[in-house]
């Protein structure tokens, strides 16, 4: 919305008057407020950045430091949370008569819940310098300790709760692929190179999940043909075989959020973003409240 047009601005009415109704994929597009193209892809890596120096107890922002002041992190994350949700909210009410963008910000929804979650439950496990060793290198061995546990790490469980939301994010993407794959030469070269990439990485995870069971049949050969051991050969067979699902699944939600940044800007006929109209509060709001936990310290 322009400036002149912010003092009277009426949620309703924007909610209400989608003046992009049954225009072409482009135009309607334009009642999505939420980042994509190059704008949206950096957004997708920081938070990827962010939840893996979370996980470590490390801060985003200075990750040779480590996070050390619990409240000011809660605080972050809690404000960031209740923001990204409502800004997703509003754009899926904005985008309602196109099922696709519906999915596409529900999947962003679903991000944003899965991020806020474990950032809070990072930053309840935040401990003040003095919980720690401080002579010699007591520090470094009590955080490193810590790591090895899994002490910290088991908040990167809650990324399961975004299972759902790639499922029906995918839906929605690969339906408007199809619609725009035959005529727009962008959507198809991405495809095409993102289409690659994940296929190059099932078929390496595939390779190393072979050659895993492989090495484990061996060595199980080389023992006496028991009970006990073709037991064993089960259970790590399994337990390969789910390590390696769980790899590529991670894997293929990670690119598949990249894929749909480049996507969009594809349709937009926007690569790099820049959001316009009436939609860019809503845009840059959502950044920034993404980005607040990426400030924990």
């Amino acid at each position: 919305m322009s400036d002149t047009s912010l003092a009277h601005f009426n949620l309703n009415d924007w909610l209400h008057e989608n003046p992009y109704t049954n225009g072409t994929l482009a135009e309607e597009l334009q009642c999505y407020g939420l980042p994509y193209g190059g704008i949206g892809f950096a957004s997708h890596v920081l938070t990827y950045y962010t939840i893996i120096m979370l996980s470590h107890q490390r801060s985003p922002l200075m990750p040779w430091k480590r996070n050390h002041h619990k409240w000011i992190d809660i605080t972050l994350t809690i404000f960031g949370l209740v923001a990204s949700i409502i800004l997703a909210v509003l754009t899926i009410l904005r985008c309602r008569n196109r099922w696709q963008f519906v999915a596409m910000a529900t999947w962003k929804l679903v991000l944003s819940v899965t991020f806020g979650i474990l950032s809070f439950h990072a930053a309840m496990m935040v401990r003040p310098k003095e919980k720690y060793q401080y002579s010699g290198l007591g520090h470094l061995e009590s955080t490193a300790n810590a790591i090895e546990n899994k002490e910290y790490t088991k908040v990167l469980w809650w990324l399961l709760l975004y299972v759902p939301g790639v499922v029906a994010g995918l839906s929605g993407l690969l339906s408007l692929v199809f619609k725009e794959i035959g005529h727009n030469a962008h959507v198809k070269i991405i495809t095409e190179v993102f289409g690659t990439v994940i296929a190059f990485s099932a078929v390496l995870m595939l390779i190393f999940g072979i050659i895993g069971m492989c090495s484990q049949g061996s060595g199980s050969r080389k023992k006496e043909a028991n009970n006990s051991s073709m037991e064993s050969l089960g259970k790590s067979t399994v337990a390969i075989g789910v390590m390696v699902f769980l790899v590529a699944g991670s894997a293929t939600s990670v690119l598949a959020a990249l894929y749909s940044d480049w996507i969009l800007g594809a349709i937009a006929g926007n690569l790099v973003g820049l959001p316009s109209g009436d939609v860019r509060l809503l845009y840059w709001g959502y950044i920034v409240a993404k980005r607040l936990p990426f400030l924990s310290f």
